[in-house]
């Protein structure tokens, strides 16, 4: 099974979490915990950190809105989300 379909099988049996800066970031882009889960359910691993055992999910939020998303699979098994941003293109 790839990266991408472990990671949106753990968020589809809601074996995930955010952390309280991923909350905060979330709120502070308009974005709530059902965005994340589209993002995460529709999304593509863009970017990762083999060292850390991180990965950037980009995908849409319920509004259509790009949803970038960095999270690591814990070692229980769990989607830990470690922050979450409006995916915008840079100028």
């Amino acid at each position: 099974m790839s990266r991408i379909r472990q990671i949106q099988a753990l968020v589809r049996n809601g074996l995930y979490y955010l952390t309280e800066h991923a909350d905060n970031e979330a709120i502070a882009d308009g974005f709530d915990i059902y965005d994340v889960e589209y993002g995460i359910l529709t999304g593509k691993i863009r970017r990762t950190w083999p060292k850390e055992g991180k990965y950037e999910v980009v995908g849409s939020a319920l509004d259509g809105r790009p949803i970038g998303i960095v999270c690591r699979i814990t070692k229980s098994g769990k989607v830990r989300v470690i922050t979450v941003y409006e995916d915008k293109p840079k100028k």
